[in-house]
């Protein structure tokens, strides 16, 4: 097969250059890694290669059919289930339909969407999202696999089930070229590893991989003890359903000032408490917030002092430049980020050169960093954390992290991350709450 190649490649957004001259070809019928810094232009370059931009100048050559997997899946979706996502692809591409029901049989049986198959997809999580996106290239039969992030959002159960699933696909013969800040899962299936920065691709010789593909650190090396303090929220039978029942009659409370790691697998329900703990979604049983039932208080003042920090940033924004978004927040920043400490953050994240830039060009790395700050700057006092560290190299992850721990040291905030990534949480975390089998209970490790 003729490899993907770029020759020459240029693209600018408005004035500001993103990828000059760059020549590449993407090794065929192999699984290739692509690494680089948040907003080093990952995501813009395989959105070239999949047509979805079109380069200022150069030019490419495409061996097949190639299709793209975004990093936030839901963008991609105009239906409103799986079935339906996957019958329009279909359509899109002619397929007669007597090869509809083989096609979407070995999509669903590859990537094990059985059970999300009719689901609305607008209640399924990020990680189910992602297995669907997946699915759908897969049933498009496609020549080139591009994925960004694919698996940011997905549980590590998942995560390693879908790996292995694209080496098979390479084993079929497939091009593959993924991104991905996390390299722990794919030691036995990485063909090539691909550096990008400073507007190069260069190659990372082979003996020099066992040294990247570092095992994720193990939840039991970190310290978990219920101390039980003043609660903030407390659960008295409270359940949870969603077309199917998420969480059974459970006795619990969260704890006030202090940060709860949550986690547990995709769809188990984490999302639908945090949609429950801000009133977007009704409850059984009882919720209390400061020992006042959650559907007596009035949403207008309970949400200036619980707000939720979406898994999608862009779900988070309400102006265009990322100065509009900071102005917007700063009108009610808390007392920690003082106008001399903000400028300082700001400069640290690098966003002091971005300001003029619409939140909607930044990389998905940085719209979360921005969407981050926004909400720590906020005077909440109960923050809801989805997902915070998605599509951050590690750098940024240190960053986030570091912001977090301080702006909770310095304010007392009570804070609930739900994360699969865990490592780089678990230290500043205080507690550790699991989500499974309609369950929700504490951790002790």
């Amino acid at each position: 097969m003729t490899p993907l190649t770029l020759t020459d490649l240029s693209f600018t957004y408005q004035t500001k250059p993103i990828i000059s001259h760059l020549s590449y070809h993407l090794p065929s019928g192999q699984l290739s890694l692509l690494v680089g810094p948040t907003g080093c232009g990952k995501s813009t370059l395989l959105k070239l290669m999949a047509g979805l931009l079109v380069p200022t100048s150069g030019k490419m050559s495409h061996p097949g059919m190639v299709s793209m997997m975004f990093q936030q899946a839901g963008e991609q979706f105009t239906m409103a289930t799986a079935r339906d996502e996957l019958i329009f692809a279909l359509e899109n591409l002619q397929v007669s339909t007597s090869d509809y029901p083989k096609r979407m049989a070995k999509a669903v049986a590859f990537t094990q969407i059985g059970p999300l198959l009719d689901q609305p997809i607008n209640t399924l999580s990020g990680g189910q999202k992602q297995r669907i996106a997946l699915s759908i290239l897969i049933a498009m039969d496609v020549d080139v696999l591009l994925l960004d992030e694919p698996f940011a959002s997905v549980d590590p159960e998942g995560r390693t089930f879908l790996i292995k699933k694209l080496g098979q696909l390479r084993d079929q013969g497939k091009t593959i070229l993924l991104s991905d800040h996390v390299l722990s899962g794919y030691e036995t299936v990485c063909d090539h590893l691909f550096r990008f920065s400073a507007n190069a691709l260069k190659e990372v010789d082979t003996a020099n991989l066992p040294a990247l593909f570092c095992a994720n650190q193990e939840l039991s090396q970190w310290s978990f003890t219920l101390t039980p303090t003043s609660s903030v929220f407390e659960l008295q039978d409270m359940t949870l359903t969603t077309g199917k029942q998420l969480l059974q009659p459970t006795q619990l409370a969260l704890y006030q000032g202090a940060i709860t790691l949550i986690t547990g697998p995709n769809g188990s329900g984490k999302t639908t408490l945090f949609k429950a703990l801000t009133k977007m979604l009704p409850y059984g049983g009882s919720l209390k917030y400061q020992q006042q039932e959650l559907t007596k208080l009035r949403s207008k003042t309970y949400l200036t002092q619980v707000a939720q920090i979406f898994q999608t940033s862009t779900d988070q924004f309400l102006r265009v430049t990322v100065a509009d978004e900071l102005a917007l927040s700063s009108n009610m920043r808390n007392a920690y980020f003082t106008p001399e400490r903000l400028n300082q953050v700001i400069r640290h994240l690098h966003f002091d050169d971005k300001l003029d830039q619409s939140v909607y060009t930044l990389s998905g790395g940085q719209q979360k960093q921005l969407q981050l700050l926004l909400m720590l700057m906020t005077q909440h006092q109960v923050l809801l954390i989805d997902e915070p560290l998605t599509g951050l190299d590690s750098r940024a992850v240190k960053q986030m992290v570091t912001l977090m721990q301080a702006v909770h040291a310095a304010l007392g905030q009570t804070m609930l991350i739900i994360s699969h990534q865990i490592a780089p949480l678990a230290p500043i975390c205080q507690y550790h709450l699991h989500f499974a089998n309609q369950q929700l209970n504490y951790q002790e490790h």
